[in-house]
């Protein structure tokens, strides 16, 4: 089916970002852990921070440094560069603050990444996350952009998108979100789990 709109997310979807996140950790608390054992989509509680390590972690990890040198996820340039060729619009929609735009731009150019529109999204709610008050899309925006079809990795997020706006998610499995206690048998039947990109492509050309 061409033409679909399709919400891609970006983190640990497009961008290997839990592996450069573990590797910050050993580099700033000379800790390590392994990516099966982050279990809690919050790192405060997956890498066992402070409130105010936490804070410090990421504002490291939202440093321009850090996000350019991210690594892209195996074969998500080829999909999305497929989906564009089929006509597809995708619309890429981040939990990173507004003011990693710049950087997150420049990355998603280095890698050859095509998207139709970039958009930060408050996910969490977080007073701090948005204190430049840049251009930001709130929740209640999204059906106006008409989507077909998500793919993510935070499992609130796509419950989120199920249930309120009727939007099917390919989640790409990640140990934090594998524990469905408390999802709705409704917003169960939204969720397709998938391993890796060549499923996700496989889902959509499902249609």
């Amino acid at each position: 089916m061409s033409g679909r709109r399709i919400y891609v997310d970006i983190d640990d979807v497009l961008a290997r970002t839990i592996e450069s996140l573990i590797d910050l950790l050993e580099e700033t608390h000379a800790r390590r852990i392994e990516i099966e054992d982050v279990r809690h989509f919050h790192l405060e509680r997956s890498f066992g921070l402070t409130e105010a390590e936490h804070r410090a972690f990421m504002e490291r990890a939202h440093s321009d440094v850090v996000i350019e040198s991210i690594a892209p996820m195996p074969g998500a340039p080829e999909v999305l560069s497929g989906w564009e060729d089929a006509g597809h619009r995708i619309t890429l929609i981040t939990g990173r603050p507004p003011t990693t735009n710049a950087a997150s731009r420049r990355w998603l150019d280095r890698h050859e990444i095509p998207h139709a529109s970039l958009h930060h999204l408050d996910k969490w709610n977080r007073p701090s996350w948005n204190h430049s008050g840049l251009p930001a899309l709130r929740f209640d925006e999204i059906p106006a952009l008409e989507l077909d079809f998500a793919v993510e990795d935070s499992l609130d997020t796509a419950v989120r998108l199920v249930e309120e706006f009727g939007i099917p998610v390919a989640l790409m499995d990640r140990p934090w979100n594998r524990d469905l206690d408390g999802v709705s048998p409704g917003a169960r039947e939204g969720l397709v789990r998938c391993a890796d990109w060549q499923a996700v492509e496989e889902v959509v050309a499902r249609g």
